[in-house]
């Protein structure tokens, strides 16, 4: 029965990737980066979405790349700084 659960959740999970660096072209962005490091290397995001605390204060942005190959890149800015970078791969529904 185990196995059975593991097989769909192993599936699901290489679905995001979380990681400290990204690769662009030759140059890598990495988690501690400026913003306009990051708008250096990817332009301008596609998406912006606030970042709120549990009391609605403004903590951050996140911001949504459309990369290659059906791949979504999030990177996290808290503070003016990448906090996060994750590179998801969009499934097509039909």
């Amino acid at each position: 029965m185990r196995r059975l659960l593991l097989v769909p959740l192993m599936a699901l999970s290489l679905n995001a990737f979380a990681s400290d660096t990204l690769r662009v072209g030759h140059q890598v962005l990495s988690v501690g980066d400026t913003a306009v490091h990051t708008i250096d290397l990817l332009g301008t995001p596609a998406y912006k979405e606030p970042l709120e605390n549990e009391f609605g204060a403004y903590q951050g942005e996140r911001w949504q790349y459309s990369r290659d190959m059906g791949r979504v890149v999030v990177v996290t800015i808290i503070a003016g700084k990448v906090a996060a970078i994750e590179d998801h791969i969009e499934e097509h529904r039909d």
